[in-house]
């Protein structure tokens, strides 16, 4: 009986051990309908550095380069805020120029905007000695033909550039929304409720993902969360990412997860939809389906807070 016990505590000490995961942080250097101002957009990403420093979580934050721009020439106060990222030695990268949707746009107009994308970020990020070699798809998606997600794909590699792939996808986006709205109407128990039920609709999603992960490669996996640089994770980021260690997780950079063989996986989806890694694998193999069933959705409640004028 001993001997069984302790097996088990080492097979759960192992599993936990397993459990990694990046943070990857979009739509930089900030997005909210709330925080406007300079000195706002200062306090947003304050606080959302603080959280990922506090946890000891290497993110890397995805630039929008068309809005560190205004009047058509760079924005000092926008630069400033991509600075101290730098200076919290978090690693950027290349979310495009205008965060085009490439299902409605031909390649040719893809390439240009991940090369404009480049126009600023990229020498301020070089100039200090920092790398900038991460491509993140605006919507997730990398084509809806298959000639268009080979010739995109050939570019990026042709330019340097490595995918940022995404396996735990969500709509922190919306909760965002719906927070912005609550900030609006200075409703402090409102926005305690949104931020309780995010924390608890995100870890269901990485939940959802992880037996995804195991469904797939029978085993644990190094997890690549997708959030966005906005309202909520500024405020609810941290909580996110305390409940997480007490899971089991440690964080690491994206080059740590990316050596995850699970990641040499053959991806042959093209569709209009905009998804998880996960499901782009599992839909190469011929997964159907049942397979996917179980993704946690946005409560309702919190959809028309999101949606409301």
């Amino acid at each position: 009986m001993r001997l069984l016990i302790g097996s088990l505590l080492l097979l759960t000490l192992t599993v936990k051990a397993q459990k990694r995961m990046v943070i990857t942080i979009d739509d930089l250097p900030t997005v909210s309908t709330f925080y406007k101002t300079p000195l706002e957009k200062q306090q947003l990403t304050q606080k959302l550095l603080a959280h990922v420093t506090y946890a000891h979580a290497p993110a890397i934050g995805f630039v929008i380069s068309g809005l560190l721009q205004s009047a058509n020439r760079p924005d000092t106060a926008q630069l400033a805020l991509l600075q101290q990222w730098l200076d919290a030695g978090l690693e950027l990268g290349n979310h495009t120029f205008a965060h085009k949707d490439y299902n409605l746009i031909p390649f040719s107009e893809s390439k240009a905007d991940v090369i404009q994308g480049e126009s600023i970020v990229k020498n301020f990020v070089k100039k200090q000695g920092k790398p900038f070699h991460y491509f993140r798809h605006p919507y997730l998606r990398k084509g809806d033909t298959m000639a268009k997600k080979d010739s995109l794909e050939h570019f990026l590699r042709q330019w340097g550039y490595r995918e940022a792939p995404v396996t735990i996808d969500n709509s922190d986006w919306v909760y965002a929304r719906a927070y912005d709205n609550a900030l609006k109407v200075h409703d402090a128990t409102l926005l305690a409720q949104v931020g309780q039920s995010y924390v608890s609709y995100m870890l269901n999603c990485v939940a959802y993902y992880e037996a995804q992960s195991m469904a797939l490669f029978n085993r644990p996996m190094a997890q690549v969360l997708l959030i966005h640089a906005n309202s909520i994770n500024a405020d609810f980021l941290g909580k996110l990412l305390g409940e997480l260690k007490n899971r089991g997780y440690s964080f690491i950079t994206l080059d740590e997860a990316l050596k995850d063989e699970a990641y040499q996986s053959a991806d042959t989806y093209t569709g209009k939809g905009g998804i998880s890694w996960l499901h782009r694998w599992a839909l190469t193999k011929g997964k159907k389906g049942e397979f996917f069933k179980g993704e946690p959705e946005v409560p309702a409640t919190i959809d028309e807070l999101a949606n409301r004028q």
